[in-house]
């Protein structure tokens, strides 16, 4: 039985068309990233009026295609990442609808360090006011919620969950609170979780940028015979677009391309960076984002903060041993409960276990001899 995801920007790929690469990329697996326009013409997918009144139905929200909800609307540009936000198995359509005159800024480390929290921040996509995020979930192909993540001003970016209803015509938006979903793709029965308004902010905070996919090394990717970041250049989307060759692309956590370990902490950083990071008030002892040396993250030979998963001589990580690795024990452990029991990681709406994922760090882990110096 399948169960639901948080609120981030990433994601599972959709099967698909598409690698990794172009201008400095490395090549990876595909997704599709649905189908949608070229962001071109009049934006009609925006904020709504007021932040507490959004559309009651996905149809009215403008980010759709007038004639099919199921398609997102000409304005909205469809995109993919890389190394995609465990979502319990769910597929992902993604999209990106930026304000009319609206500019991407690319934080560039080198030059503005003051704008950065170290190297892990470097290439991290700023969205102006105005921006909405469209993601999709599926299952065997059905839809079953999508969301809307919207810059709604400078102080706040909010989202929006729409439920689908079962003849796939449209989708009405939920309330704010967790909501169980159970519904029948025609091949399986699903359990998904809807989350709430506060659950999508716990993740997407304002130190880890607000938006969780968006970012040079997400972006860089071939889809559909040309790189990404080169079409939304085309497009001039950017305040100063990336420098090429673009900063090398996040190797798919499951694909071929890369070490085990450069695998691992592709994966580390999708799932993991944006709370594990210096500047995040609750999350700051460790640092999770892949431009951050092993021996600077403060994980290996470490002691955690919050519990030890009942494994007494556990440390964040235990080189050579998974099974003493509360990373590893993170990932398999219980959702947290209600009284705030520290449990399963990501934290926010993780209900299955990723497996291939629990292997792909339980590898690496394994072929650590030691922690570097």
């Amino acid at each position: 039985m399948a169960q639901g995801p948080g609120c981030g920007s990433g994601g599972n790929q959709s099967p698909g068309r598409a690698g990794a690469g172009g201008s400095g990329g490395v090549a990876g697996s595909g997704g599709s990233a649905g189908s949608g326009g070229s962001a071109t013409g009049a934006q009609t997918c925006v904020p709504p009026i007021l932040i507490d009144q959004p559309a009651a139905k996905l149809s009215q929200s403008g980010c759709t295609d007038p004639t099919d909800s199921r398609k997102m609307a000409a304005s909205v540009l469809p995109y993919e990442v890389n190394s995609p936000l465990w979502s319990d198995g769910a597929d992902k359509e993604r999209g990106l609808a930026l304000p009319v005159g609206g500019k991407i800024r690319v934080k560039n480390c080198a030059s503005t360090p003051a704008d950065c929290q170290g190297a892990g921040d470097d290439g991290k996509w700023v969205l102006p006011v105005g921006t909405v995020l469209v993601k999709s979930f599926l299952f065997d192909g059905k839809l079953v919620e999508t969301r809307l993540f919207v810059h709604f001003d400078a102080a706040n970016w909010v989202g929006y969950s729409y439920r689908w209803d079962e003849a796939q015509t449209d989708a009405s938006l939920v309330a704010d609170e967790r909501v169980e979903v159970a519904f029948d793709t025609g091949q399986r029965q699903v359990t998904w979780h809807i989350p709430s308004r506060m659950d999508c902010t716990t993740c997407h905070t304002p130190t880890g940028g607000s938006t969780l996919g968006p970012e040079t090394a997400q972006m860089n990717r071939v889809v559909d015979g040309t790189n990404q970041i080169d079409r939304f250049k085309s497009l001039g989307l950017f305040e100063i677009a990336p420098a090429t060759p673009y900063k090398a692309a996040l190797p798919a956590p499951t694909g071929t391309v890369g070490t085990v370990e450069e695998r691992a902490r592709s994966y580390l950083h999708a799932n993991c960076g944006f709370c594990h990071r210096p500047d995040d008030a609750n999350f700051s002892s460790i640092d999770l984002r892949r431009d951050v040396a092993l021996k600077d993250t403060n994980t290996c030979g470490a002691q955690a903060e919050k519990g030890n998963q009942g494994v007494p001589d556990s440390l964040i990580i235990t080189p050579g041993q998974p099974t003493k690795s509360l990373v590893v024990l993170r990932m398999t452990a219980p959702p947290d409960d209600d009284a705030g029991k520290h449990g399963r990681m990501p934290k926010i709406a993780s209900y299955v276990v990723d497996t291939a994922a629990v292997t792909l760090i339980s590898d690496w882990i394994t072929s650590l001899t030691a922690c570097p110096q």
